[in-house]
């Protein structure tokens, strides 16, 4: 069966849905419930939505805040059994487009020295690893990557 993957903006009902994909997806930010509600509430917090038409289900998702001149991505998870097909880097491509068209000339993220993975995921994607915080993740402990993508300031979006 051929997937047919849409992004679309979250709202407050798809709270529940974001942490379904949050929990079936290791190395995903450890988020509660409230926080999503919270972001989802704040203006400058922005939340995609990767959902699958044919299975009628939410199966990715990434939360980013713009401040003047910059984003920093908050948390992006895409459910395992829908990893290696696109939908992180469609997830990414579109927020980075969005941040870029609002002003942001830098993107910032954090993500566990352990995962692997996500870092060869962001290296691809332009990012570059600049910094180290020691034990700043729990449940496991784990030091954060803090990563940075910049543009150039007339450059066309990414």
């Amino acid at each position: 069966m051929e997937r047919k993957i849409v992004l679309r903006n979250a709202t407050a009902e798809d709270v529940e849905s974001i942490l379904d994909v949050q929990h079936a997806s290791a190395g995903a930010g450890a988020w509660e419930l409230g926080d999503y509600a919270s972001a989802l509430a704040d203006g400058g917090i922005f939340c995609l939505l990767a959902e699958d038409r044919v299975g009628e289900r939410v199966v990715g998702f990434l939360v980013g805040r713009t401040v003047p001149g910059e984003f920093e991505i908050l948390n992006l998870a895409v459910k395992n059994e829908y990893r290696r097909q696109g939908i992180g880097r469609r997830l990414l491509g579109e927020a980075l487009a969005r941040a870029h068209g609002q002003g942001a000339r830098r993107c910032w993220l954090e993500v566990r020295a352990s995962n692997q993975p996500a870092r060869d995921f962001y290296r691809a994607l332009g990012f570059a690893e600049s910094a180290r915080r020691q034990r700043y993740y729990r449940d496991p402990e784990d030091d954060a990557v803090v990563c940075l993508r910049q543009w150039v300031a007339a450059g066309p979006a990414p």
